[in-house]
């Protein structure tokens, strides 16, 4: 019996069902919101929509990414995907509302009604930093709007 193409095997493990075209088979991630589906080929593991990308329209250059249009990570569509440069990802994510700014990120240790208390608070930084337990460079930064300057 003959090997299967790269192409037979990669669009075996696609669910072509809905407008985006998932992938059913392995993912770098177990947490779905991110979950980018992988595709071994010769031994290295590669991202299922660079892939999908590459069998369709043929190699990305170097310095660019495939994006998604539909932001679902488990799409595969082509339709769905372009080319852009990382910084045009992050643009294109920011817009769009999907970073883990502020409180949305795991590893926040402020809400944003905190910081808001902490911007109109007229104690010392070191004052305030205390009272919510944090150090005071953070203090500075969200005083400067450093960070947490979406709010």
């Amino acid at each position: 019996m003959a090997r299967k193409s790269i192409q037979e095997r990669f669009w075996s493990k696609v669910d072509k069902s809905g407008d985006c075209w998932l992938w059913t088979a392995g993912r770098k991630n177990s947490n779905p919101q991110i979950a980018y589906g992988c595709f071994r080929v010769d031994g290295k593991t590669l991202y299922a929509h660079r892939l999908a990308w590459e069998l369709t329209h043929g190699p990305i250059p170097p310095g660019l990414v495939a994006c998604h249009k539909c932001d679902n990570p488990a799409c595969v569509n082509p339709s769905h995907l372009f080319l852009g440069t990382q910084a045009n990802n992050i643009r294109d994510c920011a817009t769009k509302n999907r970073t883990t700014q502020g409180s949305r990120n795991r590893h926040a240790k402020l809400t944003c009604d905190q910081v808001g208390a902490i911007r109109a608070d007229s104690r010392t930084q070191r004052q305030i930093a205390a009272s919510y337990d944090v150090d005071t460079s953070l203090i500075c930064k969200i005083k400067r709007r450093k960070i947490w300057a979406h709010l």
